[in-house]
């Protein structure tokens, strides 16, 4: 038995006839974004990048070449606040991570472009994403991987709204 185990002992004593099962597995996900954001934060810091930073390096990344987007759809897509975008894009254009250049169709907007430097640092801050899940899920076997994000998924779906049409 686990600490877990245990809070939920202790809530089914105090709450007798109490149905308190949701408890466990919510703390557990608590526990685990914890320990989640203390393993992202330490593969990131020796790059001196937030983990906000990283996901509009990653996301601009995975748009395919040219690498940009809208700061809009950057905003929607990372849940950020515009003004906490604007934070993070003004941080990531004075390290030379990313430039705004403008939309040739419409003098207005402007796009948030992956610069050669942005490109080659979120490449380095993927593979050592890589290396360090790998390491740190290697007793972890394939199938047993692959359960988890099963049931991963069914939770993500409980707590998310559906997309919307």
């Amino acid at each position: 038995m686990d600490w877990i185990d245990a809070l939920g002992e202790a809530w089914e004593r105090e709450f007798p006839g109490v149905d308190v099962s949701t408890l466990p597995p919510l703390v557990r996900l608590a526990r685990l974004s914890l320990l989640i954001e203390s393993f992202q934060q330490g593969v990131l810091e020796p790059f001196e990048l937030t983990r906000s930073d990283y996901g509009v390096l990653a996301m601009l990344r995975r748009a395919g070449a040219p690498y940009e987007a809208s700061p809009s759809d950057l905003t929607n897509r990372l849940l950020r606040s515009s003004g906490g975008m604007t934070k993070i894009l003004k941080r990531l254009a004075s390290a030379g991570f990313v430039e705004r250049v403008p939309d040739p169709s419409d003098g207005r907007v402007s796009w948030v472009r992956l610069t050669e430097a942005g490109h080659k640092v979120q490449d380095e801050v993927f593979s050592a994403f890589l290396a360090a899940t790998r390491r740190l899920l290697a007793p972890v076997s394939a199938a047993e991987l692959r359960e988890v994000d099963d049931s991963l998924k069914v939770l993500l779906d409980a707590f998310e709204p559906p997309p919307s049409a």
